[in-house]
């Protein structure tokens, strides 16, 4: 019989490896890879995840103190790291740590890396604890985040507030949803009225007939202010939020566009299955095929770095390049320039990106006809209103209202 936690472990460092070598994302496989474990012991693995994908960058350093130049086989690796980061939290005993570990790797049947794991561990239990997770170390292996993107947030907001943003970036969102109709929420909900707006909640189970939807995107809609004789175009659409929460304010008429025809597909359906029947087309923004002012709104939720959601999705720091933040801050130009084309005279476009690099949002609006959009809490930043983790407590989003010059 397996000791206790010893599968929650395991668990863990096999999601871990899908996140980091399969470039699968942490909140999907926490969701649908742990179904053979108590509710215990989902909810540790999925604490274990996190931990060590948030302190990536300390956990490896402190592996690769002991392990050298060996070569270490993948799993293997993971199992150190999901044990490593247990050591420098410092809240199991050690001597559990360490046992359950090496028990690990025995039931991965990697038996013959037992005895090579127990001793790594056992080195670095002779550390100080948490030695590698504390204040004294470099600021980018405490924070775990890259040194050029670490650098780019300073530059952009300053040391002291990118900090904060990091600090709130480790916290673990409980579920965000959209309620389409006042229910009994009872005690499924941890925070009511986010952001003041009252259909926003956090909560711990998902409520029957609410849209699962983080309160910084519920805000897009919002500001997009929809009104009965509005044509409206919601440009980049799927996975569909967005686009059912636009329909539910009641526009004359709604259209959603994506480039991609398998999620074009998914999103219909899930739109379809929340009532609504308006039409999916599978389409490039940068040319849509509508004609020139044809709407009154355009929303542009646009593809971006993701920088924003690291409270559920940590890995994302570590994927995102210099060079692909430049990528997508000219698509988003692009986009948006198209975008503005598809409005009349009079009509505006709610630009947004779930992101915080100034590329990819101020500059983007920088010169244009723009705006914060009103009744949006957040920090004003340049011509639109930031909402972050650390501002708003929620997920990291930029919107902005552009206009026809």
């Amino acid at each position: 019989m397996t000791k206790p936690g010893v599968a929650a472990r395991l668990g863990a460092a096999r999601i871990i490896g899908r996140v980091l070598r399969q470039g699968a994302y942490s909140n999907v496989l926490t969701n649908t890879a742990l179904g053979d474990l108590s509710d215990e012991d989902r909810r540790f693995a999925t604490s274990l995840v996190y931990g060590v994908l948030r302190n990536r960058a300390a956990v490896d350093s402190a592996v690769a103190s002991r392990t050298a130049d060996r070569k270490v086989e993948s799993e293997v690796h993971d199992i150190l790291r999901v044990a490593a980061f247990e050591l420098g939290e410092g809240r199991t005993p050690a001597h559990a740590v360490v046992d359950s570990a090496v028990e690990a790797v025995r039931v991965a049947g990697k038996e013959r890396a037992a005895g090579f794991v127990n001793g790594v561990l056992r080195a670095l239990v002779r550390q100080p604890q948490a030695a590698w997770l504390d204040g004294d170390a470099p600021r980018d292996l405490r924070w775990s985040v890259p040194a050029w993107l670490l650098s780019r947030l300073d530059a952009q907001w300053g040391s002291e507030e990118t900090e904060r943003f990091l600090e709130a970036s480790r916290d673990s969102p409980a579920i965000g949803m959209r309620l389409r109709k006042p229910v009994d929420v009872g005690a499924a909900v941890v925070e009511c009225d986010v952001l003041g707006f009252s259909e926003a909640v956090y909560g711990t189970q998902l409520i029957d007939g609410a849209i699962v939807q983080d309160p910084a995107s519920i805000a897009v809609g919002r500001a997009a202010a929809v009104l009965a004789t509005d044509t409206v175009l919601d440009m980049a659409a799927a996975p569909g939020g967005k686009a059912i929460h636009l329909a539910d304010l009641g526009p004359r008429r709604l259209i959603a566009a994506d480039r991609h025809q398998r999620r074009v597909v998914t999103a219909a359906k899930r739109s379809r299955q929340a009532g609504h029947s308006f039409p999916w087309v599978v389409a490039d923004g940068r040319h849509p095929p509508f004609r020139r002012g044809a709407f009154d709104v355009v929303v542009l939720d646009a593809p971006c770095s993701g920088l924003g959601t690291l409270r559920r999705r940590p890995e994302i720091k570590d994927r995102v390049q210099p060079e692909g933040v430049e990528r997508l801050a000219a698509i988003q130009r692009d986009l948006l320039a198209a975008a503005l084309s598809l409005i009349h005279p009079d009509g505006r476009v709610v630009y947004s990106v779930c992101t915080v690099t100034r590329e990819e949002t101020i500059d983007q609006v920088d010169g244009l006809n723009a705006a914060a959009p009103d009744g949006i809490p957040g920090m004003e930043w340049g011509n639109g209103v930031l909402l972050a983790p650390h501002i708003t407590g929620t997920d990291g989003m930029f919107i902005s209202i552009v206009r026809r010059a």
